[in-house]
């Protein structure tokens, strides 16, 4: 059974746009864009530091959250919020059963960025194998780069255009029923409702899944958006095995982080050379760090007020297939 919010909290941005915290509505850029920036930019300056003393890097472009048992584990990880909510999606009892009796489950996640949760989930689930597909190229160059070659269980697929491109152009690379979980987690889709994309994402995963497999997917996302989501899903035949409200862990995770990212986009600007031209160079600069800030819902912007007044939900939902072998 799932638990959903009841409706929309009512959000009105508090001076964002005036105020220069962030505000960046999803007319204003593509997710093509946008994340060709993003890891572009993480994969340019390899590790930098955190508050911890730890070197990193930023892999995880994950909010996360710190409501839950498991994050002790790694708490003096700088990314530990990002292992947190990867590990997440294979908590839920019934798949922790499911693949107890299971000789290495495969899965796949569609929208991996660098596969750093894939990374993460072959050592939480022993014997695992996992495809990390997604549409960002340097995402899948870090993705070999810094996991596979480390990581003979993980494999790294690029898809130009990304799964269920144009409604359902781009099919994954992936054989029928072969799968026992397919994986997304805080990606770019359904971002603001269900559309035609969606719709062709969702037929691949039943398409891929085993008939006794499993659909996890957790972000924050409007509530509208999430009743939509599980309303098609039940639809086309998948049955809820579980749901979890992670939003105020979520906003808390946000807080402990903020240090972190602070050092980050210090280190961002301080690194590429453009960022110290006179009077363009510091505009430039600050430009990138607030879009990553933005993006990773760092305290005062706009993202993360959604996330504080309940606008936006921070959910892990578990579905059981509906595929026929």
């Amino acid at each position: 059974m799932l638990t959903l919010p009841t409706e929309d909290t009512p959000f009105e941005p508090q001076g964002d746009k005036a105020s220069g915290n962030g505000t960046v509505n999803e007319g204003d850029y593509t997710k093509d864009s946008i994340y060709a920036f993003f890891y572009a930019t993480y994969r340019a300056l390899g590790k930098a530091p955190s508050p911890v003393g730890i070197d990193y890097q930023f892999t995880f472009n994950t909010w996360g959250f710190s409501d839950v048992p498991w994050i002790k584990k790694v708490e003096e990880e700088p990314q530990r919020h990002g292992k947190a909510a990867y590990q997440g999606l294979v908590e839920f009892e019934t798949i922790k059963k499911a693949l107890a009796g299971r000789k290495a489950p495969k899965f796949v996640e569609i929208g991996s960025g660098t596969g750093a949760g894939g990374d993460w989930l072959t050592k939480v689930v022993p014997g695992s194998t996992y495809v990390a597909i997604d549409m960002q190229m340097a995402a899948i160059e870090t993705c070999r780069d810094l996991h596979a070659r480390h990581n003979p269980n993980l494999e790294c697929l690029w898809v130009e255009g990304g799964v269920g491109r144009n409604g359902g152009d781009t099919a994954a690379p992936i054989a029928d029923h072969s799968v026992d979980v397919v994986v997304i987690s805080e990606t770019h889709i359904a971002e603001v409702d269900i559309g035609p994309e969606e719709i062709a994402i969702f037929a691949e995963i039943t398409r891929m899944l085993k008939p006794d497999g499993f659909f996890v997917w957790g972000n924050a996302l409007p509530t509208h958006v999430w009743h939509k989501g599980v309303e098609h899903l039940t639809s086309v035949g998948f049955k809820p095995c579980g749901s979890r409200n992670h939003t105020l862990g979520a906003v808390q995770a946000r807080d402990e982080d903020a240090a972190r990212v602070d050092m980050f986009t210090d280190h961002l600007v301080d690194y590429f050379w453009g960022s110290h031209v006179p009077y363009f160079g510091p505009r430039c600069g600050n430009v990138g760090a607030q879009l990553i800030k933005n993006f990773y819902r760092h305290p005062g912007t706009h993202m993360y007020q959604k996330m504080v007044t309940g606008y936006d939900s921070y959910m892990q939902l578990c579905f059981e297939s509906n595929a026929k072998a």
